[in-house]
């Protein structure tokens, strides 16, 4: 007895107790006293080199008084749950900071997230069971890689959710998820790339070069052509087997205009033909339009007078046979031959001296030498230069028995300035020669015995070129 009342003497002298009086008997202030073989740490008392050491798991021996030490969690944010990872072994809880025997906080640094949280939409697992929302009205949203506005479309590329978590997307459809210049309804380029998701290569319009018929954007270059052809904008042409950016033209040749030092065929000169003074050739020249009619009378002893207009585009015409360079008609009427400039082009023959057409001309079945005649009809044969509009028109009618057209070869020349001309009758002299657009040969054969006369004009491409004169 006496040996037992000596050693608690020993331990109240020591002090052993003193700090353990504080929150509880294992506990201790820093720089406080405990049992010999113990330390204080963070107000609990622990062995340094023993069990429960100061701070780690424990390995043998126990707590003072044989008691068990337990695992404590730090609960920085202070909502009653610390984080697993930040785990220490003492005999008690310490009493310095905040530690707690919950290991279930998920983000210890936000006291609104924890195992007694509620559920918030904010893409986060707030209560920590590891699902994210749940119990909220989710929507989908899509894997966006490249942060372009679409995610993908595949399985492990959806996540729901009630709002848009980091790195998704409310759209997918992107087929480019690496490329955030490629997305659904991003601007095409010329690149042989499906910019805009739409399952097809370099479809217009695109962004990287002109488009044409649009003037929203430019892309100048150089094309190395002549005249109005030598501007260019880059535009996307498909070569070969791919779409590439390709200088093009913004104009288009047309013909040369007389006197506007503008090389409009991009020939690389300036007033050329057959813009300017006509085609020296109307049987070979490229676009022009070549053909024959003929306009019966209906069985009148005679034609009525002149027309009043360009015939070309007059009802009541049939077609007559034109073989180039042969016209060839049969019957008594208005037989008509024409050539005309290309679709939307016209001929400058201010500049032009005389219209040449070497003809030859022949019949069947004639009883007499001339088959040409000039009777009640009009002279043969008869020019028209044709304007913008069929009564816009200068007729030149023969004077001279040498310009009618008559059996055999000839040359027949109507000269187109100066006005009047030797050997022809000119009306309306004002007419703008300028911008023709078709000339027009009318004859009207008869036969003196009154029967059918069937003929046939050809012109003589080898008595030199058919067409006008500089």
């Amino acid at each position: 007895m006496k040996r037992a009342l000596l050693l608690i003497f020993t331990w109240v002298n020591a002090g052993c107790f003193t700090a353990w009086d504080v929150g509880g008997p294992w506990a201790c202030s820093d720089g406080g006293v405990c049992a010999d073989g113990f330390t204080c740490d963070d107000g609990v008392c622990c062995k340094v080199d023993g069990t429960p050491r100061c701070p780690t798991l424990p390995f043998e021996g126990t707590c003072p008084f044989g008691s068990k030490p337990d695992t404590y969690y730090r609960d920085v944010d202070g909502d009653s749950a610390g984080a697993l990872a930040t785990g220490r072994v003492f005999c008690r809880a310490p009493v310095k900071e905040p530690w707690v025997k919950d290991s279930t906080d998920c983000d210890d640094g936000d006291p609104a997230i924890g195992p007694l949280a509620s559920e918030r939409c904010n893409a986060q697992d707030d209560d920590c069971d590891g699902v994210i929302d749940e119990g909220l009205s989710l929507q989908t949203w899509y894997r966006d890689t490249d942060q372009d506005g679409f995610g993908e479309e595949c399985a492990s590329c959806r996540l729901d959710a009630c709002t848009q978590p980091l790195g998704f997307a409310a759209r997918a459809g992107d087929c480019a998820p690496g490329n955030a210049a490629v997305f659904p309804g991003a601007a095409e380029r010329c690149n042989q790339v499906d910019d805009n998701c739409n399952g097809q290569l370099d479809d217009p319009p695109f962004v990287d070069v002109e488009n044409p018929g649009s003037t929203s954007q430019t892309f100048d270059c150089d094309t190395g052509q002549q005249g109005i052809c030598r501007p260019g904008g880059m535009q996307c042409i498909f070569s070969t087997s791919s779409f590439a950016p390709v200088c093009v033209a913004r104009v288009t040749a047309t013909v040369d205009v007389c006197g506007d030092s503008i090389d409009s065929d991009c020939s690389g000169t300036v007033d050329d033909r057959p813009g300017c003074r006509g085609p020296d050739s109307l049987l070979t020249a490229p676009g022009i339009s070549f053909g024959a009619l003929t306009f019966y009378d209906a069985g009148l002893p005679s034609l009525p007078p002149l027309p009043a207009r360009c015939m070309k585009n007059q009802a009541g015409g049939e077609a007559m046979a034109w073989l180039n360079p042969s016209w060839i008609g049969s019957g008594s009427g208005l037989h008509l031959w024409y050539a005309e400039a290309p679709a939307g082009t016209w001929w400058d023959l201010s500049q032009a001296s005389a219209l040449r057409l070497p003809v030859v001309s022949s019949a069947v079945g004639s009883i007499a030498a001339g088959v040409w005649t000039m009777t009640a009809r009009f002279d043969n044969a008869v020019i028209h230069l044709c304007g913008d509009a069929e009564t816009d028109f200068q007729r030149y009618t023969p004077t001279a028995v040498s310009q009618r057209f008559t059996t055999g070869p000839q040359i027949v020349r109507v000269p187109l300035r100066p006005v009047p001309a030797d050997g022809w009758s000119v009306s309306n002299a004002a007419f703008d020669l300028s911008r023709v657009r078709r000339i027009e040969v009318l004859v009207a054969p008869e036969k003196t015995d009154g029967g059918v006369i069937t003929f046939t004009n050809r012109f003589l491409t080898d008595a030199g070129l058919v067409g006008f004169e500089p």
